[in-house]
């Protein structure tokens, strides 16, 4: 090989980090050292839309009978970032004492420790490819298909949470890995969730014609 062609291997760009290997790196440095929130969805980037997805929609994969509201306030939360995606946001902007509020690189440390299995548990099926599904109006499209699971979460409808998180989740995964075949599987999902959400409507119509007619 000609000394002035760079090797294929010299040519290709460095591999694409990982959320957990983003995190993890959040954590190098004096233990006392304060990190803000903020800073910590900065170096996340597009990928922060993701983690903030699932951990909205992860509360609604189960049932929380003794805390009323939880799927309101987690749509609301939902939509918030919903919006932003569909206006093309490079990274989440969540309010300013929310991104002032800071914690130490210990404690930041001692948190990736626990979640870091999970996530990256969640990492192994998903990697770029079909980039054109998740990119420019791709990326726009899963900010809409959140922004209808974030209404209907919030509306006061029974048994209808856990399909539309699964849906979430799978959107989420999507975005963290600009994994288009995800995004694909993530729209189905919400199908599947929509149809369930009007089947238990009308089913509920039903139930109440009966007894109050």
């Amino acid at each position: 090989m000609p000394l002035d062609q760079p090797s294929p291997a010299a040519s290709q760009p460095p591999p694409r980090e990982t959320a957990s290997q983003v995190l993890h790196r959040l954590t190098i440095g004096a233990p006392e050292d304060k990190v803000t929130f903020g800073a910590m969805l900065d170096a996340l980037g597009e990928r922060g839309f993701g983690l903030l997805l699932i951990v909205m929609a992860v509360p609604n994969l189960l049932p929380f009978p003794g805390v009323p509201g939880v799927s309101f306030v987690t749509g609301m939360a939902i939509l918030y970032l919903a919006v932003q995606l569909m206006l093309a946001k490079d990274d989440p902007k969540l309010p300013a004492w929310i991104e002032r509020r800071s914690f130490t690189r210990g404690q930041l440390s001692r948190f990736i420790v626990k979640t870091n299995p999970f996530l990256r548990w969640l990492e192994k099926p998903i990697r770029p490819r079909w980039h054109s599904v998740v990119a420019g109006s791709g990326e726009r499209l899963i900010g809409f298909a959140a922004l209808l699971h974030a209404i209907t979460l919030a509306l006061p409808i029974p048994m209808g949470n856990l399909p539309q998180a699964v849906a979430l989740i799978l959107l989420a995964l999507a975005l963290i890995e600009l994994d288009g075949l995800m995004a694909i599987l993530g729209y189905l999902a919400s199908i599947a969730a929509f149809a369930w959400l009007v089947a238990v409507v009308l089913g509920l119509g039903k139930i109440a014609s009966v007894i109050f007619a």
